[in-house]
């Protein structure tokens, strides 16, 4: 390979990565001409999460732990908080208060790395420039890449797989110990998204080094002429991965989700008519109106949406991988085996309930049964289908085209007509038979645009030439339907509260800001649960730095979300439960909670809720009604009363506060408990026990004392605890966490 490599001018590279990088501006600038921004989870639940990582870093303070969202919440441990994502926290650390936009070009510029690694890859394979720009746009643009864009977790994980699959054929092949250890921080950004797209290209990355090691002509002599870059790779990313691999374990072992169950997983299962949207974009309506499978039309697959079921790579990419990749041979020389058989394991991962691989993987495959949506691995069949549409395209430009079978072909297509027919028979069902055709003939007419293109510069001093002009119409292709699209770009207004509230909003938002610093002031803190005002409002506390009983996030504290129950759908103020344990904003358990302002999107007297009793109203809305509740607990209390105790200092990850007692007693924080909190009596080291039914509770001895309570995730007492815990160990949570 590193012959291949010193023959190859360094400009055709630098060609690729400029045309790659025109190709992303071109994308990004149809979110920017449009005023748009991509939506949904990636405002509602990211980019409140990295405003306030941002905030945080800004005042000095550690972003361990969270106060504004669930009365609490471990963002450490957390795989969508972004405190381990480097661009990040750096950007964070330098931005008092970061754009959407600005939010947005940042995923896109990972998208663009990983791109530019695609570039490379291949680069060194040999590809012409306009292989090099065709997989790395599909790697950036298309299928689940722009379907579920918002998911910015994922994506970052996505995003470095490319970087890490090139620094571990350098470092194999160069037997280099610095690009081991420079593999191995790639391999940890992959990793670190902690969810199953991570865990699925981890294995990807590990199918990748033992091919390497398969396909070398002594595999017995190069694993032993490697095994000091291996193990550099093994221990450097083993370092950096354990201790957020630790604590995130430890958070879901104590979540409201310890694990998934078969069935839930199985109703996020592929529906196989839904492969007809790699070459088919609007088959089910998806950028007008949806009426493919999902929970309104296929109640089997109801943790599906249109943007899990949407795999739209394009008719080119289609046309190369059926005619020159299956038909061909392509997909299966030596090299590419490993792709081939990644994207077909994908395909049968993504199937679910329609095939036995991801039963068999839930049931026995360590780390599966953790999720719930066979459908993530839909990134990976998307990694290896552009690298192997690069494959094709420069094969093409090198050899022409591949010997004209019509059995091969037909064997090749038929599996495509197949889902498109029953994507079309599907739509019937609903009425759409007539839509879905037509979009079906429209990319049929495309793929004969593209397959004449092909066949007239089929000649050598052509070939390159035909591929610039099908590598130009699949972008076109990519960008018109993938970039900006129904699926990742809403207007900036419907989420401006987060940026830059106006007009009402800006009128509610600054009178509850003002009405809690107020409370600061006199030595209180409230906590605020915000209800039935939109997803834009969810988080919004994170955002203003308001406690909050309530958020946007799937992953709770266990304890927390069983006895307040307040979900993750606050929008929606008719999906509020409300527990025996928390009855009523009025119950023991609200006002322990210091719960003193309720927002809602509709008056008390309109909603579903139990109304409090002598709630007051302080703001009339729309959009905003703001009452004040009556009864709300002292932050800081004696549990006898007997005492006096006050917080002099309140930060996200510390507080401290004086008490003074003729007797001692038990002082109580009525903030949530949770392993690695540690307390400290005048400097020495105290226990800390759960107080009913989760608050933090320290005995104290009479006199005065300074009481501090510091979240330490790191420290090597809950480091053991959370190793204990992914033994299979009993967790701590119910007794003393001090140690």
């Amino acid at each position: 390979m590193r012959s291949q490599e010193t023959d190859r001018p360094a400009r055709e590279l630098f060609l690729s990565i400029g045309l790659v990088t025109l190709v992303c501006a071109g994308a990004a600038s149809r979110w920017i001409l449009n005023d748009a921004v991509v939506p949904w989870d990636s405002k509602n639940q990211f980019y409140a999460f990295f405003r306030f990582l941002s905030s945080t870093l800004r005042a000095g303070n550690w972003p361990f732990w969270n106060p504004y969202h669930y009365g609490g919440h471990p963002s450490v441990a957390d795989p969508q908080s972004l405190i381990f994502a480097p661009l990040f926290v750096a950007w964070g650390a330098l931005d008092p208060a970061p754009s959407m936009t600005a939010f947005d070009l940042v995923v896109l510029g990972h998208l663009l790395a990983g791109g530019i690694a695609i570039v490379a890859i291949g680069w060194r394979a040999r590809w012409p420039v306009p292989g090099c720009v065709l997989a790395a746009s599909l790697f950036m643009f298309g299928g689940a890449a722009s379907g579920r864009l918002q998911h910015t977790g994922i994506i970052l994980s996505y995003s470095a797989l490319p970087l890490a699959l090139l620094l571990l054929q350098l470092a194999l092949q160069r037997r280099s110990y610095l690009l081991a250890v420079l593999f191995a921080v790639s391999a940890v950004n992959v990793a670190l998204g902690r969810n199953q797209v991570a865990l699925l290209l981890c294995a990807v990355l590990l199918a990748a080094a033992i091919a390497e090691i398969l396909g070398s002509p002594a595999p017995a002599r190069y694993l032993r002429d490697r095994s000091g870059v291996l193990t550099t790779m093994a221990a450097a990313g083993g370092a950096l991965l354990v201790i957020p691999i630790l604590l995130t374990l430890q958070f879901a072992d104590i979540s409201n989700r310890p694990e998934e169950s078969m069935n839930d997983a199985l109703r996020a299962s592929f529906y196989p008519a839904n492969f007809a949207t790699l070459a088919v974009p609007n088959i089910f309506g998806t950028h007008t109106g949806y009426w493919g499978p999902g929970p309104a039309t296929l109640p089997e697959v109801a943790l599906t949406d249109d943007a899990e079921n949407y795999l739209f790579f394009g008719a080119v990419p289609t046309l190369l991988l059926i005619w020159m990749g299956i038909a061909g041979g392509s997909a299966w020389r030596p090299g590419r085996r490993l792709l081939s058989g990644t994207a077909l394991i994908a395909c049968l991962f993504m199937l679910g309930r329609y095939t036995p691989l991801y039963e068999l993987a839930f049931r026995f495959v360590p780390g599966i049964d953790l999720f719930r949506r066979p459908t993530d691995a839909s990134f990976v069949l998307g990694v290896a289908l552009a690298i192997i549409a690069g494959h094709c395209l420069a094969d093409y430009v090198r050899e022409g085209l591949p010997r004209f079978r019509l059995a091969y072909i037909i064997a090749a297509a038929t599996p495509l007509v197949a889902v498109v027919l029953s994507a079309i028979m599907f739509s019937a069902r609903t009425g759409h038979s007539l839509d879905a055709t037509r979009q079906a003939a429209i990319t049929a007419a495309t793929i004969l645009v593209a397959t004449l293109m092909l066949l007239l510069g089929h000649q050598h001093r052509f070939r390159f030439a035909a591929a610039g002009v099908v590598t130009l119409l699949a972008i076109a292709e990519l960008l018109w339907w993938n970039a900006a699209s129904r699926l990742n770009a809403r207007s900036w207004g419907n989420y401006a509260v987060l940026e830059a509230p106006s007009g009402s909003d800006a009128v509610a938002i600054d009178f509850l800001d003002a009405t809690i610093a107020a409370d600061h002031r006199r030595g209180d803190y409230p906590r605020v649960e915000v209800l039935g005002l939109g997803g834009p409002w969810q988080n919004l506390a994170m955002v203003r730095g308001w406690e909050a009983t309530n958020g946007y996030n799937p992953l709770r504290i266990g304890i927390y979300d069983r006895l307040v129950s307040p979900g993750e759908q606050n929008w929606d103020v008719y999906l509020r439960q409300f527990p025996p344990s928390f009855s009523s904003y009025n119950s023991t358990l609200a006002q322990a909670l210091g719960l003193t302002y309720l927002v809602l999107g509709q008056p008390l007297n309109r909603s579903p809720i139990p109304a409090p009793a002598e709630a007051d109203l302080l703001l009339s809305g729309p959009p905003a009604w703001i009452y004040r509740l009556p009864g709300a607990m002292p932050r800081v209390q004696f549990s006898d009363g007997l005492g006096s105790v006050k917080i002099v200092s309140s930060r996200p990850d510390r507080v401290e506060v004086v008490s003074t007692s003729a007797a001692g007693g038990a002082v109580v924080l009525h903030d949530t408990y949770y392993p690695g909190w540690i307390a400290e009596i005048d400097g020495k080291p105290t226990p800390i026990r759960r107080a009913d039914p989760f608050f933090r509770a320290v005995d104290v001895p009479s006199g005065t004392h300074r009481l501090t309570f510091r979240f330490a995730p790191f420290s090597l007492s809950n480091l053991r605890d959370a190793f204990n815990s992914a033994l299979g160990h009993r967790s701590n949570f119910d007794g003393d966490s001090g140690k």
